[in-house]
């Protein structure tokens, strides 16, 4: 692609080619790493590309001494009472933030006449899980049945993101990959569901929106530059797969 990124207030955004549109919420320092993968996953994928790399989470150690910085932008304001999202209660670059994500998918429905795949990349910290899956779902190992999020305690019940069929498919990709190559795990909505309308996967479910939503959570170890190019490889030809 020959698309020049262009600096925004919370970071930069490029266009792209295809359907998938990769953000990096995190990439200001509490995802280490996810800022320079999410370019390179969307280099591999023809994507539109959108990053984060200005505003961190209030926990970040940096957040008491540039207060002006400090923004979860992958925790969305939602009110029951009205039905939509408050961006008045959150920082001007993260309405932007989303914006432009709105106007990235729209544009892909108009030149593609598809549903925009927008995919979410976060760190864990977990020695034994390589990725785990966040579409609104969790998966329950012990009767291999996945719980929706209408049966979970959460108030701000969300949507899944992925046809069932889609989460399935992508988890074995994966997982026959990392169990061979790392012994590593993949699982679904184990550390983060993505079920709550808090959350940025499910603002493309609600709102008038319907694009598919991904959220990829990826273990430092295979965050390492070492590892990168295979990951970032094997996570292209899994989604390449599955939409």
């Amino acid at each position: 692609m020959n698309y020049q990124k262009e600096n925004t207030a919370y970071g930069f955004k490029r266009p792209g080619q295809s359907r998938f549109v990769i953000i990096a919420p995190h990439a200001a320092g509490d995802d280490l790493k996810t800022g320079p993968i999410a370019k390179k996953l969307a280099d591999s994928l023809n994507g539109w590309l959108i990053v984060n790399n200005r505003y961190y989470k209030k926990t970040n150690r940096r957040a008491t001494k540039y207060p002006e910085f400090a923004e979860d932008f992958n925790r969305l304001s939602w009110s029951k009472k009205k039905n939509k999202y408050l961006w008045a209660r959150k920082k001007p670059a993260m309405k932007e933030f989303y914006q432009d994500i709105s106007y990235f998918c729209d544009q892909i429905k108009t030149a593609l006449d598809c549903q925009a795949a927008v995919i979410y990349l976060h760190g864990i910290k977990d020695k034994k899980i390589g990725i785990d899956l966040g579409a609104g779902i969790k998966l329950i190992k012990e009767s291999n049945h996945f719980l929706r999020s209408k049966y979970s305690a959460d108030n701000n019940s969300g949507l899944t993101t992925l046809k069932i069929g889609q989460i399935k498919k992508i988890k074995k990709l994966l997982q026959n990959n990392l169990k061979k190559e790392y012994n590593l795990n993949v699982s679904v909505g184990k550390k983060h569901t993505g079920w709550s309308k808090l959350s940025a996967i499910q603002f493309h479910k609600h709102q008038g929106r319907d694009d598919f939503a991904l959220q990829i959570e990826i273990n430092f170890f295979l965050r390492q530059k070492s590892n990168r190019t295979q990951l970032i490889d094997l996570l292209s030809n899994s989604l390449k797969e599955i939409f």
